[in-house]
C-alpha cells in the first residue's frame, strides 16, 4: 500500500466518528430536498396540483436552492464514509457496499439533471436540452436512494450511539 493511502486510512481511522456525523447531517439534509421533490414535483405531476403548500420564490426558493446544492458535499462525505468503511470492515461489506453504490449513482444523476435545470434557469425552456419523459421519472427514483443510506446513517449516529 503506498505512503499516501496508509495516511489517509490513519487519518480516517482516527477522525472515523466525526465523518460519520458530518455524513449523516449533509445527507439527512436532503429530506428537505425529498420533501420538496415529493410534494411540489411528483404530486404536482400526478394530480395537477402541488401538495407543497408554499410558493417557493424569494428566501424559501433560496433556501431549497441551497439546500439542493448541500448535495454534493454531502455525497463527498457518504462516499468517503462508506468506501474507508469497505476498506477497514469486511464484517458488513456488502451493505456498505450497496449504500456506496446508491450514492455513487447520485454523483451522475446531479450532472444530468443539473445541465437541464441551468439552461432553463438561464434561456427559458427550450428544446435544445430536453430529458425524456420516463427518464424524468427515472431521475426522480434516483434520487430517493438516498432513504437506505439516510436510514444507516441514522442507526449508525443516533441509534446505535457509535462514540
Amino acid at each position: 500500500m503506498s505512503n499516501a493511502l496508509q495516511k489517509l486510512v490513519r487519518f480516517w481511522q482516527k477522525y472515523e466518528n466525526l465523518s460519520l456525523k458530518i455524513a449523516f447531517v449533509l445527507i439527512s439534509l436532503q429530506l428537505v430536498h425529498l420533501y420538496w421533490l415529493t410534494a411540489d414535483v411528483v404530486v404536482k405531476r400526478i394530480t395537477g396540483e402541488s401538495a407543497l403548500g408554499l410558493q417557493l420564490n424569494g428566501p424559501l426558493l433560496a433556501f431549497f436552492i441551497v439546500i439542493d446544492y448541500i448535495e454534493i458535499p454531502a455525497l463527498a462525505a457518504g462516499l468517503t464514509y462508506y468506501a474507508l468503511s469497505l476498506y477497514r470492515h469486511q464484517k458488513s461489506s456488502t451493505k456498505n457496499a450497496l449504500l456506496l453504490a446508491m450514492l455513487a449513482v447520485q454523483v451522475f444523476h446531479i450532472f444530468w439533471i443539473t445541465d437541464e435545470v441551468v439552461y432553463e434557469a438561464f434561456f427559458g425552456s427550450s428544446n435544445a436540452v430536453e430529458i425524456p419523459y420516463y427518464a424524468a421519472w427515472i431521475a426522480i427514483l434516483i434520487d430517493y436512494l438516498e432513504l437506505p443510506v439516510i436510514g444507516d446513517l441514522f442507526y449508525k449516529t443516533i441509534v446505535k450511539g457509535k462514540r
